[in-house]
């Protein structure tokens, strides 16, 4: 691992991508923190203020969310709020549908979904125009959690706070292993131990279900990638084969997806159940 700092020079091996904490050499999944001030691009090109992509090009819009790039487009901001408003939506009508013994136990559990969704469409943005994952909106995410966890300790249900706090802590161990071995960036490590520690006050079942579909999701959207790469160098001239690699899949989108999903379906199974009750 090697990370670029401001003013420094940094030559990239062959082969080898940027994902802003690191190199990933042949990996799939490339989100990750972020490019610095004045790193070095893999085309050799500086970032001046830090609003170039892994691929060399500037984020239209990407920069405003690191504080440098000026406001977002009226159209961006009215499509996030939209899809802000609807997350919530989904998260409410979740925590709602789930029967619990204390009625605190459902409003611990919305806060925590509420801050994802809150964070939800911009980092999804981001990831797929320059693989990083900013700290800031991550850190909202987690801030949420932390403040859902807390709340469980002070309403008198310590065991399932320290449930969520190993789980979250589980998650991010494999997680790191897994940066280590090029596969994920440490945007991803931290944003799959948050949403890990959200969805632990579930069973089991959620939370493999939430693994094993946003890996689903990534290989999926690797295979498609490969196969239209390889189509679109099968029509071009064979100097085209020539060209650098792809950035990887951007794994942050998967696991937010993967984590939505999971909460819609906790809703709708308790829905169905309970009209099969009725029938």
């Amino acid at each position: 691992m090697a990370s670029g700092s401001a003013g420094s020079s940094t030559r990239l091996a062959p082969g080898s991508a940027w994902t802003g904490d690191g190199f990933d050499i042949g990996g799939v999944m490339t989100s990750s923190d972020g490019l610095q001030d004045g790193t070095m691009l893999p085309d050799g090109t500086r970032s001046v203020d830090g609003g170039g992509s892994p691929d060399g090009t500037r984020s239209v819009d990407g920069g405003a969310a690191r504080g440098g790039g000026g406001p977002l487009p009226e159209r961006t901001q009215a499509r996030e709020a939209v899809a802000v408003t609807a997350l919530s939506t989904v998260a409410v009508a979740a925590t709602a549908a789930t029967p619990h013994a204390d009625p605190l136990v459902g409003a611990v559990t919305l806060v925590g979904f509420l801050g994802v969704a809150a964070v939800t469409p911009a980092l999804v943005r981001i990831d797929l125009a320059e693989r990083r994952l900013p700290n800031v909106l991550v850190g909202v995410a987690a801030g949420a959690w932390a403040v859902s966890t807390a709340l469980r300790v002070a309403g008198g249900d310590p065991a399932q706070a320290v449930t969520s706090l190993a789980l979250a802590l589980g998650a991010a161990v494999f997680g790191l292993l897994a940066a280590l071995a090029g596969g994920m960036g440490m945007g991803d490590v931290k944003l799959g131990a948050v949403l890990t520690g959200l969805l632990s006050t579930g069973d089991v079942t959620a939370l493999l279900a939430f693994w094993g579909l946003a890996g689903t999701l990534a290989i999926g959207v690797a295979g498609v990638r490969t196969f239209g790469t390889r189509s679109r160098r099968s029509r071009s001239r064979p100097a085209a084969d020539s060209a650098p690699p792809g950035r990887g899949v951007p794994f942050g989108p998967c696991l937010l997806a993967a984590f939505w999903c999971v909460v819609a379906g906790r809703s709708a199974d308790v829905s169905i159940g309970a009209v099969v009750t009725l029938l």
